[in-house]
């Protein structure tokens, strides 16, 4: 439970500070005197966004502290310094935004008009029942996450497999482009240095002719007829010979002649045998002029290096046609993904029919209590399209008199019966909450007399097992308060605020004025009898 909070330098207040007690704390004062301020400073404390402008003084840092105890009466300071920057700690040690919101949780359920405005929201109910189940069933979260998280999966994969059905449709056009490029060169099987070869090739068959009777001369003239180079060499070599055998000295040179005269040999019968291979072959020649028309068209097209050009295409392909066996995967995986969701989502269904229907039966017979004797409430649970909630539709049902049907609650309601369903809902959600702290703000709006009571017994039974703090401008329900807090703005050369522990004369003076804008004895008397 809240303790106490002290504010410093925070809107209107340059410093204040309060004091809770266990059970009913009414906050209460004239419009204005800063009774959501409090509200405000303590949401802040324990971890809601502030701003510059909500500074006193702009030039001075904002301190609020509150001190809460825990189920075993231990003291646990929550504080938060503000100029620039936040800074939160808990029993004066350093503290992390995410840590002090996980811990706010079990601390401190603030009910305020946008709250109720969502609750209103059909959206938002779906979020409250969940809620009720997993304070009943813990393992349902387990579900809920189990859903989200293969949904959020889902989701991924739908978005990737119809980009991958859309890249396949716009690429089509190029993907046949790139298959008929890759199968033109595939189909010619252009080698590498191919051109260079059938160039060489063309340039003998063209020439065929000379060079036949040149190499064949060129043999003549070595060993053809006598008088040749050969023999010539034959005779030198004779007569070195013989006078090597009168001169060592000139052995080497026999020898060397010997041997340039085998080689002129070997010469002379591969120039004979190469000009008898040679054979003038018109196809040959044609085919060799049409392969290379064939190479130099194709490399006017592609480039001068066909066969990288011809892998490029190939990875091109590769690239853009992958999408087709990933197009395949995403589908099963797809389909995979229905089948898990379609599972979890059943599940999830059974839970919410089941406490769909003890929810509503709580809170029907709450609103009985509430002076709504004729109330219905019906937790609608229906099939819907698969979404990140799952597959089912949640709205809040609800008929005040016996003579008219059941419909959604943001219709029907009017403003006291939305305060009536907003605290039927907050006393059964707190009880399954746990939660040590509820704040009502202004839960009273649109109702008086009989309700006030009705609602204000509400309030006392649930503050039994929870503290609540309530902001509230109904005598009624001021009464009942176990610790009555009175907030006042005075106007003097600055505007102060004064807060005030009101003692059992005057709470009579408050309610006095409460109920009819001035204090006389009637009045009194009339405070009397609401303390009664």
């Amino acid at each position: 439970m809240l303790k106490s909070l002290l504010i410093k330098n925070f809107i209107l207040f340059n410093q204040v500070s309060l004091d809770f007690t266990k059970g009913f704390n009414v906050l209460c004062g004239e419009t204005g005197a800063g009774k959501s301020i409090i509200i405000k400073a303590l949401d802040c404390v324990l971890g809601a966004k502030m701003t510059k402008e909500m500074l006193l003084d702009k030039n001075k840092p904002c301190y609020i502290e509150a001190v809460f105890l825990n189920q075993i009466n231990q003291e646990i300071t929550i504080s938060k310094e503000f100029q620039n920057q936040s800074k939160y700690r808990i029993d004066g040690v350093l503290m992390t935004l995410d840590e002090i919101r996980e811990i706010r949780q079990s601390l401190l359920d603030i009910h305020s008009q946008h709250q109720t405005y969502s609750y209103m929201q059909s959206k938002s109910h779906i979020h409250l029942l969940d809620n009720y189940i997993i304070k009943n069933i813990p393992e349902y979260f387990e579900l809920l996450n189990s859903y989200k998280k293969n949904y959020n999966e889902f989701k991924e994969t739908s978005l990737r497999l119809e980009n991958a059905k859309n890249n396949l449709e716009n690429n089509q056009k190029e993907i046949d482009f790139l298959k008929f490029q890759f199968d033109e060169l595939s189909l010619a099987d252009v080698k590498e240095n191919e051109e260079e070869d059938l160039n060489a090739q063309l340039d003998v068959l063209s020439n065929i002719q000379e060079l036949k009777e040149e190499s064949f001369g060129c043999y003549f003239a070595l060993y053809g007829e006598n008088q040749n180079i050969i023999e010539a060499l034959g005779n030198i070599n004779h007569v070195l010979s013989n006078l090597s055998a009168l001169d060592k000295t000139l052995v080497p040179i026999q020898e060397s002649l010997y041997g340039a005269q085998e080689s002129l040999k070997d010469c002379a019968n591969t120039l004979r045998d190469y000009s008898n291979s040679l054979e003038y072959n018109a196809t040959k020649l044609d085919e060799l002029n049409e392969r290379i028309a064939l190479i130099q068209k194709l490399k006017r097209k592609y480039g001068a290096d066909l066969i990288n050009e011809q892998k490029n295409i190939e990875e091109k392909l590769k690239n853009l046609t992958k999408n087709t066996d990933n197009i395949e995967e995403l589908e099963k995986n797809y389909n995979s993904l229905i089948e898990i969701l379609d599972l979890l989502s059943k599940n999830i269904r059974e839970y919410r029919i089941q406490y769909a229907q003890k929810l509503s039966k709580l809170i029907e017979e709450k609103l009985k209590t509430l002076e709504l004797k004729e109330a219905k409430f019906d937790i609608s649970v229906l099939p819907a399209q698969r979404n990140e909630n799952g597959t089912d539709s949640v709205e809040f049902m609800i008929s005040t008199n016996k003579n008219k049907d059941l419909g959604p609650l943001s219709k029907v309601a009017s403003g006291g019966e939305i305060s009536r369903v907003i605290l039927a809902l907050k006393s059964i959600f707190a009880l399954c909450d746990k939660v040590s702290t509820v704040v009502f703000d202004e839960i009273d709006t649109g109702i008086s007399g009989i309700t006030s009571n009705a609602v204000a017994n509400s309030i006392i039974e649930l503050s039994k097992s929870t503290q609540i703090i309530c902001i509230t401008h109904q005598p009624i329900i001021c009464a009942k308060a176990d610790n009555f807090i009175w907030i006042n703005k005075t106007h003097g050369t600055k505007t102060d605020v004064t807060i005030e522990v009101l003692d059992e004369s005057q709470r009579l003076s408050a309610l006095a004025q409460l109920a009819s804008g001035e204090i006389t004895q009637q009045t009194i008397d009339f405070a009397k009898t609401l303390v009664k």
